[in-house]
Parts: structure tokens; sequence; C-alpha cells
């Protein structure tokens, strides 16, 4: 089972329904009787290990998320690229929310349009930009 170490693995532990961990093999430890996986280092005894294969690409990588810390827009270029992106714009006035995750239709050199069909001044009010991470 040597092979496997420092491939990105899924392992299936226990009865069913299996517990299934995901990531990388650190370590197979025959003295120990273990398998390290993940950063985390979890080792699982090899008897609670029903069977592993190889993680496929597209289940390794992690649904995309929005990033926790937005942006200011205030250059026209990220208007537009919220806009071409369809990002996850929040709108301020002061401090009185206008608009939660909407997106941008379109905007102007003093105006934008938002997917409800709002068209808010860029002078008056704040455009806070989050993208997707992943």
């Amino acid at each position: 089972m040597k092979h496997w170490v420092g491939r990105p693995v899924i392992m299936y532990c226990g009865e069913e329904p299996y517990t299934i961990m995901k990531g990388i093999l650190r370590k197979w430890d025959p003295a120990a009787s273990v398998a390290v996986i993940g950063h985390q280092e979890i080792a699982v005894p090899f008897r609670d290990i029903m069977y592993i294969k190889a993680l496929a690409p597209k289940e390794r990588a992690l649904p995309p998320v929005l990033h926790s810390v937005g942006y200011v827009m205030r250059e026209r270029q990220q208007f537009d690229t919220a806009v071409y992106f369809k990002s996850a714009v929040t709108v301020w006035r002061g401090d009185k929310l206008i608009a939660f995750n909407t997106s941008i239709i379109s905007h102007t050199k003093g105006s934008v349009t938002l997917q409800d069909g709002q068209s808010l001044m860029k002078g008056t009010h704040l455009f806070v930009v989050r993208s997707l991470r992943g």
C-alpha cells in the first residue's frame, strides 16, 4: 500500500454507511498499523480501512465559495469585471444597506444598474464586491 503515499486518496472506513476521508496519504506505518491522511495528519488504524481509491481531480477541488472579505469598487475596470463575472455585490448608502448579494447588469460613468432594475449613482453609493474563491 506504500504506492498510495503522497497521492490524493479517498479512504472508506468503518462499516456502512462508511466514514469517508479525503486527502493526501501522508504515511503508511506497518509498525504502528496506521495510515496517516490529510493536512491534519489523522491516524487511521488499518483494521478500520475498508478500501482506498485514488481521488479524481474533480473530487479534489472544493466547491466555489464567496470570499469573506470584499472590496470597495472605485475604478471603471472593477465595475467592468463585476459585470463580466456576475460577482456578488452589496450596495450601501451611508450606513443603510440598499442591496445585498446582487449583481450589476451594466454601468456608465456615473450610474450602476442592478439585476433588479434599480439605477444607482456611483457618487452617493458604496459598491462592495466579493469574488468567488475556487
